[in-house]
């Protein structure tokens, strides 16, 4: 991801999300040592990205989208490909994340990647509010 991906990140962003990050938050994320922001393009198109934080020996999968019109092409699975290398570069031993627990293509495509739910919290998310479920990979 690059300061020229920034509009597109975020107007995807607010499409595939009730409570989205804001165009700055993504700024930050180009400034922050522990953050890996990454985008998928279709030629000059971003249509994936995500945002990977560093703790220790664990990547956190802070935010993953694909537009909704690449959906179901192979682009999440091709992203998820790439948060496993980028983790095992990194000398890292797993792999979390949270999702909202009505987000099924979402579920779905990290079950089928390997990832197991090891919580849930009540009331994480917002807008409308509802529980998150934590899920790990170990690699």
């Amino acid at each position: 991801m690059r300061q020229e991906d920034l509009e597109e990140v975020a107007r995807l962003e607010k499409l595939c999300f009730s409570d989205p990050w804001s165009k700055r938050s993504f700024e930050e994320e180009l400034k922050n040592v522990f953050s890996i922001p990454l985008v998928a393009k279709l030629g000059s198109k971003v249509v994936a990205y995500t945002c990977l934080w560093q703790i220790d020996d664990q990547i956190e999968i802070a935010n993953f989208a694909v537009s909704p019109e690449h959906r179901r092409k192979g682009i999440g699975k091709m992203m998820m490909e790439r948060v496993f290398w980028e983790a095992k570069r990194s000398g890292c031993s797993n792999v979390v994340l949270s999702v909202r627990e009505s987000n099924l293509p979402a579920l779905n495509l990290y079950a089928e990647s390997g990832f197991v739910e090891v919580e849930r919290r009540k009331g994480y998310y917002r807008f409308p509010t509802e529980d998150a479920i934590i899920m790990m990979k170990s690699l």
